[in-house]
């Protein structure tokens, strides 16, 4: 059969079938399907090149510089809602998901409501700098009640809270970051809401995550931090107000 025949009854253009003929890849390995079944051989031989065929273009298909990268506005609220396992991490900010609404009001994000940290067999851990503990939006005047909510959060069954003391730097903290399960990654810009669910960078950003924690205080060495904290906040507040 010649090719221009070929082309005619799989419904394809004849370059196409040049292309095949000769060993060069086409835009979808659904078309060399066509020409298959156009050749009219048996349904068992026609699913078996199929298969090999499709087997071999997910094997040699370039891999796209985006893959695994999202910029869906909210998913990170989605996710947070959605996993088992929660790990956070951030250098100069309270990490979002442990925000009251007046500094979230503070810090631009208008009505926030975070997910719950309850739940049956789920785990959380937040670790944030020592820094993020005196650096506040706005005013400031959200902070005494922000700092006493980590008290109060770091108490709950299924969550642990660490902080990283200020002379310990572990690794420079570019920017923060949380891991949803083994899942899924979210970090914010100034302008996008970045997720990340390649498995290569979800296992680097976890590796990531337990260098922090393992430099972090946790229980009451990380709650007389806090205190600590909210103790020069009072007192910065009352100097400057």
């Amino acid at each position: 059969m010649s090719g221009v025949r070929l082309a005619s009854r799989a419904g394809v253009p004849q370059p196409t079938v040049s292309r095949v003929e000769t060993g060069r890849r086409v835009s979808d390995p659904e078309v060399v399907a066509r020409l298959f079944r156009a050749l009219e051989l048996d349904d068992a031989e026609v699913e078996r090149f199929v298969g090999l065929v499709r087997e071999a273009y997910a094997l040699t298909a370039p891999r796209r510089s985006d893959a695994g990268v999202s910029f869906r506005a909210g998913a990170a609220v989605e996710l947070a809602r959605g996993a088992r396992w929660v790990r956070a991490f951030e250098a100069v900010v309270v990490p979002r998901l442990l925000w009251t609404a007046e500094y979230a009001a503070a810090a631009g994000a208008g009505d926030w409501a975070g997910p719950s940290l309850e739940g049956e067999g789920r785990r959380f851990c937040f670790v944030v700098a020592e820094v993020g503990l005196r650096t506040w939006p706005g005013s400031g005047e959200c902070m005494p009640g922000q700092l006493a909510h980590l008290l109060e959060v770091s108490r709950l069954e299924g969550v642990r809270l660490g902080v990283v003391p200020a002379h310990v730097t572990p690794r420079v903290p570019l920017h923060g970051f949380t891991v949803y399960d083994d899942a899924a990654v979210t970090v914010e810009t100034f302008t996008r809401e970045i997720t990340l669910t390649d498995a290569d960078e979800v296992r680097a950003y976890g590796e990531i995550f337990e260098g922090f924690e393992r430099a972090a205080v946790f229980g009451d060495a990380a709650r007389a931090l806090v205190q600590d904290a909210a103790r020069e906040v009072r007192e910065t507040l009352g100097f400057i107000h």
